[in-house]
């Protein structure tokens, strides 16, 4: 034996002692002296030397723990090397040789498990196949292999990895006995492979054989087991895709979010499947919210996001960026909802770390550059949209989940593997909620300041198209692009971000030519771009061509009508005008605008729907008058407006005809028009918080599902029933938009105006008793028309002080006088040279346009004894009224609003011995949670004087179940209480009653209800006539409610009105009625109003806040 054989003889045997005493001590220092000593050994060592094999076995062991210990990449490079020694110089079957494959095998575990390590992947990936093709060894590296190829589809998401990953996972489960614990976890892995080919093929009929797998996964997690909320965790995944892709079954979506809880309970804090459940929950909750609009659902959402991007490690930025971007989706979806700045400046903070943790050598990272890029300028629009001051808020479009996609919450995560287990994909092209097609009428140049925000926005975007390249979803990101440019142009006039904002939209139309969904969203950015360009021939040519093409691509009817109605304002802009073009345009745009807002859709979609295209109606009027065609443009009015109003009269009016044509339908018409209202009012409560279930409440009849799915089968039926009654001679008609020649029937012994502003100019259309139809153009521009009615909606905060607010509003209704008030009258004949009592005066009829709803048009005058043009105002000359459209005073003035045609003489069903005369006394002075009202009770105290046994309910009796009792039973209701409009959501307008905290009392409840008799309701609370400018052509508040509950006149107001002044005029009011009141007639209440408005006004002029916000509705 030679002297250099004993010298590496002797020196193997000291690396191994250092090895043992580094392992002993688990030091770091000595391990790295040990490894040392074996790779010098092994320089000098003979490939004969019989402790070779050895050496390089305990090497491998040393290189192994260097990376578990203190992992460190350069020893997993060192391995690889060794590994290719071994196998070189060793046999299969030999010793060292299955611990270095071992050695090797856990350390390739370990790294694709952690943090990404840059080029390691594609090294490791050849390897590991390599090593699995050896059948002596397969068994040992099909988990190496298997977790190697699951990092590798998450960097390229290409679907043949899948395929391959999916058929070793069933190698894996067959290799086992059915009693492996380790059988469960394999079999959730198999089930999300499944569910992620599924989506990413396009193939949603595979997603049930991965709910099956999923099911068998957690049957083989019995509780106690560690896996076992990874399994649950990844069965919910599996079933929200069935969900989203497949069934729309709420029974699906409700076991969903309970296995989604249950995976959270079975995941402690700090348990490693925590994450991942958290975030399982939180798409589920935010699907929860999508179908039961409950928003307490959504800010669950948020909250166990949140806690999902806590509960992750710092080597987790993978799955932290996909947690983080679906956080950042809620909370854009939660200030869309809320309006709270904080929501979204929580989405662009969410949505920056995702970005920070995003290489970029990944495709994630250009889908998450566009969701901060959306973000930026949902936050910059928010800001800079609406003046300080204003009452209207931000309101960005629908956005949000994209039907049909898997796990859809996050704005645009093109990149983003669908179906993995906690990745999100929704809208293709990613387009920033409320900007991909929403009408904006914001002037160029006009921004405050600087904007960093949207800036950043446009730079952004610029970035996620530089890094989309042959993306699928680059048209998309270059309408994003689009967008942000735009919006810079609209708020600074920068002419060539408009230049950048067509370049982009045109790129995005060709880049998206395979793709429908995409190649509209590029079309409609295309449009809005286009729109902001000078109205020449070539732009309104591109226009109407996309316009065109959106007829034939995949997209909704809403961007089908937003378009149009850009291309008819466009043409409208050009000079001069091309009238014709738009009218075509708009023509349209109107006969669309009831797919807007289906019946099929929840009654808050459909107003938020309808509240994005505020200014069509007046618009295509104005097209049509610009023409010389009056009648037409009453007939556009009378479609375009007041939709959701027509449906609240149905199956009220013309019933008597179906009833005597077909009796069965006219019934079923009743019950599922209450039904639907039900509905409306939220019949179902999809939502619990908490817990570990999720219910549903059914409304009365409802065989299964959540409110949404509910209220589209009663749509389907109540289509359905419409087609049946229209089949009948005499009733094609039923329910439809009034034609021209209904509305010239005479419904009201006085003119009707319809005020009507538009951007290019201002008519007032007149219709008088004998059907004729006339427009008056009226010297007044929109834009001032529009500031003097938010004015209006402004200066009550102050009102009845002696401030100058009371000045500005007296300048105001002297404006109206000259630019409205008086040309109407004088074209009219109604101008009279002297002052007439109500006893004499005319009637006339208002019905305000768009932004006109605000305006009192009963009190536009020179009030002022002092000002030099004299004392004269509309209250000198007639008799005001108000209606919301010319259709509802054909219906609200003939008195028949009962399903049963109920009259006066008829006792009321369901009531016996009860006078149907009755008078309903609502009072509050004392509220919780409001001010107090002493003139409350002084106003019902002076009722029971002047009324026989009036029903008074008050303080805590006055509940909303109360008030829905008494409310059939009797003609004329009183309230004297706070009321409280919602902008967001009209219909939740509410009077506050004792209870209103728990059980508030709305303009959508109150409107279904039926008062079969009802002649007057007289509603002595703040703004109950008060519409919010996006929804004022549905004139949804609540003296419109009381209208379709069944009453004939209402009296409300346009402000709050300080106590003494609303007792005062109340008091006058019933006085002049009292020798009707036990009777309900009430023939004259706008006659009886308009004396105790004048009485005030006499004595008491310079406070028009005072006397000028009541108004009548009716007939």
């Amino acid at each position: 034996m030679s002297d250099g054989f004993l010298k590496h003889h002797q020196l193997a045997r000291r690396a191994l002692w250092e090895l043992q005493r580094a392992v002993r001590k688990r030091n770091l220092k000595k391990l790295a002296a040990a490894r040392d000593s074996f790779a010098n050994v092994l320089d000098v060592m003979s490939p004969a030397h019989p402790d070779r094999p050895a050496c390089l076995g305990n090497l491998s062991t040393a290189l192994r723990l260097q990376y578990e210990w203190g992992r460190d990449v350069s020893a997993v490079e060192r391995l690889v090397e060794v590994d290719e020694s071994i196998r070189w110089s060793l046999e299969p079957g030999h010793p060292q040789r299955a611990l270095h494959r071992h050695n090797l095998r856990n350390v390739m575990v370990h790294l694709m498990t952690g943090p990404r390590r840059p080029g390691l992947l594609a090294r490791a990936v050849p390897l590991a196949r390599e090593a699995a093709a050896d059948p002596a060894e397969r068994t040992l590296f099909l988990e190496a292999l298997a977790v190697c190829l699951d990092e590798l589809f998450e960097q390229t998401e290409d679907a043949d990895v899948m395929v391959e990953l999916i058929a070793l996972d069933r190698e894996r489960v067959a290799a086992r006995r059915p009693d492996d614990p380790e059988v469960g976890p394999i079999l959730a892995d198999l089930g999300a492979g499944l569910r992620t080919l599924a989506l990413l093929r396009g193939r949603p009929e595979d997603l049930p054989e991965a709910v099956d797998v999923g099911r068998q996964a957690v049957e083989k997690c019995p509780d106690g087991q560690g896996n076992r909320a990874s399994c649950l965790a990844l069965l919910a995944n599996s079933l929200h895709a069935l969900f989203i892709q497949l069934d729309r079954s709420v029974e699906t979506l409700r076991e969903s979010v309970a296995v989604a809880r249950q995976a959270v309970a079975a995941a402690p804090p700090g348990h490693p499947d925590r994450p991942a459940a958290l975030n399982g929950l939180g798409i589920g909750l935010r699907s929860v919210f999508e179908e039961a609009r409950e928003l307490d659902a959504l800010h669950e959402a948020a909250q166990v996001l949140e806690e999902a991007v806590s509960e992750l490690g710092p080597g987790e930025p993978a799955r932290r960026a996909r947690y983080l971007g679906n956080l950042s989706a809620v909370h854009q979806e939660l200030f869309k909802r809320t309006g709270e700045t904080r929501a979204i400046l929580a989405a662009v903070e969410a949505s920056r770390e995702a970005v920070r943790l995003s290489p970029h050598d990944t495709p994630q990272r250009a889908g998450r550059l566009s969701d901060l890029g959306n973000a930026l300028h949902i936050l910059s629009t928010g800001l800079y949209f609406t003046a300080p001051g204003d009452e209207e808020v931000f309101m960005p479009g629908t956005g949000g989940a994209a039907p049909g996609t898997e796990d859809a919450v996050t704005p645009a995560t093109a990149g983003t593997a669908p179906g993995t287990e906690d990745a999100v994909t929704t809208t293709t092209a990613g387009t920033a909620p409320g900007t991909e097609d929403a009408v904006t009428t914001t002037t160029a140049g006009t921004a405050p300041g600087d904007l960093p925000y949207l800036r950043e926005a446009v730079e952004v975007a610029r970035a996620a198209v530089a890094g989309s390249h042959s993306d699928p979803d680059l048209g998309g990101r270059l309408s994003n692009l689009s967008v942000a440019t735009r919006t810079l142009y609209e708020l600074t006039g920068d002419s060539a971000a408009l230049d950048e904002a067509v370049q982009a939209a045109r790129a995005g139309v060709t880049a998206a030519t395979a793709d429908p969904t995409n190649r509209a969203t590029a079309l409609m950015a295309l449009v809005r771009a286009l729109a902001q360009r000078p109205a020449t021939a070539d732009v309104l040519r591109e226009m109407q061509e996309c316009c065109t093409d959106l007829a034939t691509v995949t997209t909704t009817p809403r961007t089908r009508v937003i378009a149009h109605l850009l291309l008819g304002r466009t043409a409208m802009s050009a000079d001069p005008p091309e009238a014709a073009a738009a009218l075509a345009a708009y023509e349209k745009a109107v006969a669309w605008l009831p797919e807007i807002a289906p019946r099929q859709l929840l009654r808050p979609d459909r107003e938020y729907g309808l509240g994005e295209l505020a200014g069509l109606p007046a618009e295509a009027a104005s097209a049509a008058l610009h023409l010389g065609r009056p009648e037409h443009a009453l007939v556009l009015l009378e479609h375009a407006r007041g939709l959701l109003l027509r449906e609240g009269m149905s199956g009220r009016d013309d019933l008597a005809e179906v009833r005597r044509a077909d009796p069965a339908a006219a019934e079923d018409l009743v019950r599922l028009r209450d039904l639907l209202n039900a509905s409306d009012r939220g019949g179902t409560d999809l939502y619990r918080g908490g817990g570990d279930q999720v219910r549903s409440i059914p409304v009365p009849g409802a065989r299964h599902g959540t409110r949404t799915y509910r209220h589209r089968e009663l749509a389907l039926e109540w289509e359905q029933l419409l087609d049946r009654i229209r089949s009948r001679p005499g009733l094609e008609g039923f329910l439809r938009p009034p034609t021209i020649e209904s509305l010239r029937r005479r419904p009201v012994d006085g003119p009707v105006v319809l005020v009507n502003p538009a951007p290019s100019r201002c008519d007032a259309l007149l219709l008088t008793p004998d059907g004729d139809v006339r427009a008056l153009r009226l010297d007044c521009d929109h834009a001032e028309l529009r500031a003097r009615a938010r004015a209006f909606r402004r200066l009550p905060r102050s009102a009845g002080s002696a401030s100058p607010d009371e000045a500005e509003l007296l300048g105001h209704l002297a404006w109206l006088w000259d630019r409205i008030g008086r040309p109407v009258l004088s074209e009219l004949g109604l101008l009279s040279p002297v002052r007439l009592p109500a006893e004499s005066a005319p009637r006339i009829w208002w019905c305000p346009i768009g932004v006109a709803a605000s305006l009192p048009l009963h009190a536009a005058g020179r009030h002022d004894a002092a000002d030099p043009a004299g004392v004269s105002a509309v209250m000198d000359h007639v008799v005001s009224s108000y209606t919301s459209t010319v259709h509802a005073l054909h219906r609200g003035g003939t008195g028949t609003t009962d399903d049963h045609e109920a009259s006066p003489s008829r006792p009321l069903e369901g009531l016996p011995g009860r006078s149907p005369y009755g008078l309903l006394v609502v009072e509050m002075s004392e509220t919780p949670g409001a001010g107090p009202l002493p003139g409350a009770r002084l106003e019902a105290e002076r009722l029971t004087e002047l009324a026989a046994h009036p029903t008074v309910l008050s303080g805590p009796a006055a509940t909303r179940e109360a008030v829905l009792r008494e409310l059939p039973g009797h003609a004329i209701a009183h309230f004297a209480c706070h009321a409280v409009t919602d902008p967001r959501s009209p219909s939740l307008d509410r009077l506050l009653l004792h209870d209103h905290g728990s059980a508030p009392l709305t303009a959508v409840e109150l409107s279904s209800v039926r008062v079969p008799n009802g002649t007057l309701a007289y509603l002595s609370a703040c703004e109950t006539a008060k519409s919010d400018e996006r929804l004022a052509d549905e004139a949804i508040h609540i003296a419109t409610a009381f209208q379709l509950a069944g009453y004939r006149h209402v009296v409300g107001t346009l402000w709050p009105v300080t106590d003494s002044a609303a007792g005062r005029i109340a008091d006058d009011f019933y006085t002049g009625l009292a020798p009707s009141l036990d009777t309900a007639d009430t023939a004259d209440a706008a006659r009886t109003l308009h004396r105790a408005v004048l009485d005030l006004r006499e004595d008491d002029p310079a406070r028009p806040s005072r006397w000028a916000a009541h108004l009548h509705f009716g007939g």
